[in-house]
């Protein structure tokens, strides 16, 4: 995480402003971050950060669907600053777009400090979920979203062109794996080089009942899981 602090939120007020309705797909969660949300630095930690957005965003998808949803995939995100302990979080979800039985789910993300009355814009993301089948076997086909202001129809219409990428994104790598044209590493200029073996971190947890969330699914629990992995592999880089 950077530490780049941004004044007022601007694009959400100017939002607020254009959106007198409620949207009815909407959800917002705030959460004080304590100690036991934190890493060694006293900041909230980002499997934590994860699993709330992927907790609001699923409740947002479920809102639309009318029937449980689970998490397909969660684009890329550039954390913009960082969240310490005694400061507030606020997620908001909705969703962008609804196709057949996937739609996509924006995320917002702001911190707040209740003493100095000071905002940050954290991060945003898009997440992909998708509707579970009935218990006969059947797939839940989703009514469409109909936007409604102007940041809603710009959403809307990039929302389908992001799909698009992801899709595209999906069949280049497959290719490129099948086709076995990898790009082998140059490290004869470089003198302090690490064995990439010498990176490899396992983790191995036990599944809980604490661990599931509200369908009795785990994969929540990954967003915990997988950061902090990733964390101390990178550690042996440095």
């Amino acid at each position: 995480m950077t530490s780049r602090v941004f004044g007022d939120l601007e694009d959400e007020e100017e939002e607020e402003e254009e959106e007198e309705r409620i949207n009815p797909t909407e959800v917002k969660m705030s959460q004080i971050v304590m100690p036991c949300h934190s890493n060694h630095r006293q900041e909230l930690s980002v499997g934590q950060l994860l699993k709330w957005m992927d907790s609001t965003a699923c409740l947002s998808a479920e809102r639309h669907a009318g029937s449980p949803c689970v998490t397909a995939s969660i684009d890329d995100i550039y954390f913009e600053h960082t969240i310490s302990v005694g400061q507030v979080v606020n997620i908001r979800a909705k969703v962008n777009r609804a196709f057949n039985t996937s739609m996509e789910v924006g995320i917002q993300v702001s911190c707040e400090d209740l003493f100095t009355d000071s905002h940050w814009r954290v991060c945003h993301a898009y997440a992909t979920f998708v509707t579970q089948r009935t218990s006969t076997g059947q797939k839940v086909t989703l009514k469409p979203i109909v936007p409604h202001s102007q940041k809603e129809q710009v959403e809307y219409s990039v929302a389908a062109e992001r799909r698009r990428v992801r899709m595209v994104h999906d069949d280049i790598i497959k290719d490129l794996l099948s086709s076995g044209s990898i790009q082998q590493a140059d490290s004869s200029a470089v003198s302090n080089k690490v064995a990439a073996e010498k990176t490899k971190v396992e983790s191995v947890e036990l599944v809980l009942p604490p661990h599931a969330n509200h369908q009795l699914q785990y994969s929540v629990q990954l967003t915990v899981l997988l950061p902090s992995t990733a964390g101390s592999s990178a550690h042996s880089c440095s």
